[in-house]
């Protein structure tokens, strides 16, 4: 199949079966600014309160010389790119293995896009359901240049059609 890149920035609220995924297909969401106030949200939410994420002025004298986002809320936003695109919601059973590697800081007013890849499929993980793999990442864009921030991979169970509910 050939690589389509989808940004339209539409969201596909089809849910998609295990036989409906390629391998090699893929996906961009539309760019989004990184916002402080986002950043602030996470961590009252999760409770990592820690001052390089929260305190502008203690962030200012680190290596960042900026607040910067949590790596686990990069990793939400990138599980919400995909469930924007269609590729994650009712279809999914288990996220079975998550990995990801924070190759670079994220800090308010970014640009930031996620793109997925179906990198492998395998139909006899189960009666039910597939297993896929998919290569995530998660970059920066400023201007015309493109900086990978995550990159992650994921392993996931997705129904099968005739058992999707």
């Amino acid at each position: 199949m050939e690589n389509t890149v989808d940004n339209s920035g539409k969201t596909d609220i089809t849910t998609r079966s295990f036989e409906s995924f390629e391998v090699g297909e893929t996906h961009q969401s539309p760019d989004q600014v990184m916002l402080q106030k986002n950043i602030d949200a996470f961590a009252h939410l999760t409770g990592d309160l820690n001052p390089i994420h929260l305190d502008a002025e203690f962030a200012e004298k680190t290596v960042f010389r900026s607040t910067v986002a949590h790596g686990l809320y990069l990793s939400s936003i990138l599980a919400g790119m995909a469930f924007e695109r269609g590729l994650l919601g009712r279809n999914i059973l288990a996220l079975e293995q998550s990995h990801e590697d924070y190759l670079q800081a994220v800090k308010p007013g970014d640009v930031i896009f996620g793109r997925v890849t179906i990198a492998s499929k395998d139909p006899d993980a189960s009666k039910r359901c597939g297993r896929i793999a998919w290569n995530l990442e998660l970059l920066r864009r400023d201007g015309e240049e493109e900086t990978v921030v995550v990159q992650a991979v994921w392993r996931t169970l997705v129904f099968k059609d005739q058992y999707l509910p």
